[in-house]
C-alpha cells in the first residue's frame, strides 16, 4: 500500500514541477536506489521524465546513501550536508535526481482548492504561511534573547569582542615566546 501511494505522490509532484521532467528525461529507463536505513526505495525514471517505484530485485544504475539526520539537514537546505551524501554508480544520474528532489515544490494550495474551493484554500494557505513566518520570527527572537541573557545577566557565552581580544593577546604572547626562544638560542650558542 505504501509504494503505490508514494508512486502517486512522486508522479503528482513531478507533474506540478514540469522543469523536473526536463532534468530527468536524459536518464529515462534508469533506476536510482535511495538507501536511508532502515528503509530503501528504488525509483525508475520513465520515458516522459516522470518517476515510478521500481522492484527491489531490479539492478540499479545509481545508489544514494544517507542517514535520517542527514536527510533532515538536506530538507532544511543545509548546503554542507550534500557533501556527506554517499553516491555509488552513475554520479550524473544521482546528482540530477538529488537536484530534482531538493528543488521540487508542492503546490498544496492548488491541491487544496480542488477539494474545498479556491477562496478557502487561499485563506488556509495564507494562514499557514503567516503562522510559519511568525513561528520562525518567535524562534529567532527567543534565541537572541537567550544569547543576550547568557552574555549579560548570567555569563555563559563569551561576547565576540572578548573572544577577539583574547585571540589577539594569545597571538602576541606566542610571538613574544618565539622571540624569547630565539634570543635564548643565541645566548646558548655564544
Amino acid at each position: 500500500m505504501f509504494k503505490p501511494l508514494l508512486t502517486r505522490v512522486l508522479h503528482h509532484l513531478v507533474t506540478q514541477n514540469q522543469w523536473a521532467r526536463g532534468e530527468l528525461l536524459p536518464f529515462s529507463g534508469k533506476t536510482v536506489r535511495f538507501n536511508m536505513p532502515p528503509a530503501s526505495a528504488n525509483l525508475t525514471i520513465l520515458e516522459d521524465g516522470g518517476l515510478a517505484m521500481a522492484g527491489e530485485s531490479l539492478n540499479v544504475d545509481a545508489s544514494i546513501h544517507l542517514s535520517p539526520s542527514l536527510a533532515l539537514r538536506l530538507f532544511a537546505k543545509d548546503t554542507d550536508a550534500m557533501s556527506q551524501v554517499r553516491i555509488e554508480g552513475d554520479t550524473e544520474l544521482a546528482k540530477a535526481m538529488a537536484k530534482v528532489l531538493q528543488n521540487m515544490k508542492w503546490d498544496y494550495e492548488e491541491d487544496l482548492s480542488r477539494v474545498i474551493g479556491d477562496i478557502p484554500a487561499n485563506k488556509i494557505s495564507a494562514f499557514a504561511k503567516n503562522t510559519a513566518h511568525e513561528a520562525k520570527q518567535q524562534a529567532v527572537n527567543f534565541a537572541e534573547m537567550a544569547a543576550e541573557y547568557w552574555q549579560e545577566e548570567s555569563p555563559l557565552i563569551a561576547k565576540k569582542r572578548h573572544v577577539e581580544d583574547f585571540v589577539q593577546k594569545v597571538d602576541v604572547l606566542r610571538d613574544d615566546v618565539e622571540r624569547l626562544e630565539k634570543r635564548l638560542a643565541k645566548l646558548l650558542t655564544k
